[in-house]
């Protein structure tokens, strides 16, 4: 298997970038496909806890 690399770039007030360099497998992508995904759900369950906050007050 040859060397990859993995490069996310972003902020919080921007689009976040994934870059992938390298020979790239099936089992690569996958676990990137896992990550993105993670990341869009703990990011919408902490946008929804913070909005119901919001509304209680």
């Amino acid at each position: 298997m040859g060397v990859f690399s993995i490069g996310v770039i972003g902020g919080a007030d921007g689009p976040t970038a994934v870059f992938v360099s390298g020979p790239v497998d099936g089992w690569l992508w996958l676990t990137a496909a896992f990550i993105v995904v993670a990341i869009a759900v703990v990011t919408t369950v902490l946008l929804v806890r913070k909005a119901r906050k919001k509304g209680k007050k």
